[in-house]
């Protein structure tokens, strides 16, 4: 693949940058090209930092990055939580509160126990330490001698030890060179402090995202620190506004909900098409089962075609009728844990499952190869093996693969033994839905996810679902129950959040709304269309 002129203008900066990139613009491939390009120039000990919003997004840069058995060197590749916890919170913590603990847990606060959640109601995962008095972060170390870092807490705690320890400094200086940001649209406060930390050590910042790609405010998320960066004099902007995934019209149709003002580019035949189906959403699966047996009929397979919800709850009733082979992209306590075990386990059932995913790959974070014995080498390749005949099994025997995937952790990392992942683990195999998400979805199956999920996912078809008056963009009555003048709940967020909907789509996007809805408890009410579909006369603009 050959850059293009913006692409190129990217790769040959050698400074700290920021990237405002556009759905189907080409980020990744620039990200992943300029990283092989550093990494290339690097020693050994030498890396980059690649911070991504979710761990999908985090492997998927990695596996492009790393293509062809390219060198990672010393570089670091996950969530910005993970990063927090594993390059600062826990190596750097010990140093300075003084602590032998080996085994961490990364609870969120409403998990813990009632006392617990009462001594922790202060905390707000978007204070900076000056805003933490100095007996509440005696609490948090209180927690963190004990071996308990409340999820909530480790922005905070991150920039807190960064301050306070200059070998946290000397080790992130020494090993890195670069530090990547992607989707800093979505960045929070303590995020944007440390990733300024970093940068002022010598590390050259990338930080990369959309403006009108924000649609995380509800969790203390905000576009307003990409928009600062911009601005300062130490970043050079780029712009990637070229988007090469989807139809003109498409294009045209997302570009004119954000700025009416935007020129259309030329298009053959408008690809955003609106429909309102009669009844609820029972009916909408009928009709739906229908229009994908048409896309079939073209030589669209299902795997490319997505069905989006605003609410999980519609996910869930649109699975329960929809008669054509589907899946729901669900995501699992598992997932979302940030302890290494669960990370372990999380992978090992990747592997299991998808044979594109090598084995490699979740042995790569915590050994590296070259130094392990013939005998510790030929442990792997057996554990690799049982793996793979235990799941080749016609019934899956949690009970046996339980204790082997505890095995393999405690080979890996044995210092991070957790029994909160080995729970979730477990709770994995009691539920055959959970254990259904770690498989890939097969070219028959329908993808039914929330609009959040697909964030940064792409398709032929995009079924958008919920646009409906108080649905989407949420609002509520106002003050005294008042219907004649709702409130917004976050109207631009909400707008954010419908623009990542529709370009989502590469050939055709279908709007849908209906006569009826249901609503959070079950009842079915009238369904009004969405104010998105006539917003600034975006109408004219679709079928």
């Amino acid at each position: 693949m050959q850059p293009t002129n913006q692409q190129q203008l990217i790769l040959d900066h050698t400074g700290n940058a920021v990237v405002i990139a556009a759905p189907g613009s080409g980020k990744t491939y620039v990200v992943s090209e300029k990283v092989r390009t550093l990494l290339k120039g690097y020693a050994p000990y030498q890396g980059v930092i690649a911070i991504s919003y979710t761990k999908k997004a985090s492997g998927e840069l990695k596996e492009r990055c790393l293509k062809n058995g390219f060198d990672p060197k010393s570089s670091f590749f996950g969530t910005i939580d993970k990063f927090y916890l594993g390059e600062i919170i826990i190596p750097f913590g010990k140093h300075i509160w003084k602590t032998s603990e080996t085994e961490f847990s990364v609870p969120a606060i409403k998990d813990m126990d009632e006392i617990e959640r009462k001594n922790l109601e202060w905390v707000n995962s978007e204070y900076l330490p000056s805003q933490v008095s100095d007996e509440q972060m005696d609490m948090l170390k209180v927690f963190f001698v004990s071996g308990t870092i409340p999820l909530e807490a480790v922005g905070v705690l991150a920039n807190y030890i960064f301050d306070r320890s200059k070998a946290c400094g000397k080790y992130l200086k020494a090993r890195y060179r670069a530090v990547f940001i992607d989707e800093y649209q979505d960045c929070g406060v303590n995020q944007h402090a440390l990733f300024e930390k970093i940068v002022s050590l010598g590390i050259t910042g990338v930080a990369v995202g959309d403006l009108n790609q924000s649609i995380y405010a509800f969790s203390g998320k905000s576009s307003i620190y990409l928009s600062q960066l911009t601005r300062q004099k130490n970043y050079k902007t780029f712009k990637l506004d070229k988007n090469h995934r989807c139809d003109n019209s498409i294009i045209n149709y997302s570009n004119y909900l954000l700025d009416p003002s935007i020129a259309a580019l030329p298009a053959q035949n408008m690809m955003v098409k609106s429909y309102r189906i009669e009844g609820n959403e029972a009916d909408i699966a009928r009709w739906m089962d229908k229009m994908i047996a048409l896309f079939n009929a073209r030589g669209i397979v299902n795997n490319q075609i997505v069905i989006l919800t605003r609410y999980s709850r519609t996910a869930t009733l649109i699975s329960n009728n929809l008669l054509t082979s589907h899946k729901i992209i669900e995501t699992t306590d598992l997932d979302t844990s940030l302890t290494i075990w669960s990370g372990i386990f999380a992978n090992l059932l990747r592997f299991a499952f998808d044979p594109t995913f090598r084995f490699l790959e979740v042995v790569n974070d915590f050994i590296a190869l070259e130094k392990l014995t013939i005998p510790r080498r030929q442990q792997l390749v057996n554990f690799r093996e049982n793996i793979r005949t235990l799941f080749s099994a016609a019934q899956l025997d949690g009970a046996t693969i339980v204790p082997l995937f505890i095995e393999v952790a405690t080979f890996l990392a044995p210092k991070g033994k957790n029994n909160e992942a080995i729970r979730l683990l477990n709770q994995i195999f009691t539920l055959p839905s959970l254990l259904e998400g770690y498989k890939p979805s097969n070219i028959t199956d329908v993808n039914i996810m929330t609009l959040h999920k697909s964030k940064g996912l792409e398709f032929d078809i995009v079924f958008h679902l919920d646009l409906h008056e108080w649905v989407f963009p949420k609002k509520k009555p106002g003050d005294n129950n008042d219907f004649k003048n709702p409130v917004f709940e976050d109207y631009q967020q909400d707008l954010n959040l419908h623009y990542v909907g529709i370009t989502r789509a590469r050939k055709c996007c279908l709007l849908v709304s209906s006569t009826q809805r249901t609503n959070a408890v079950g009842e079915i009410k009238n369904g009004v269309d969405s104010e998105f579909l006539y917003h600034e006369g975006i109408d004219k603009l679709r079928v």
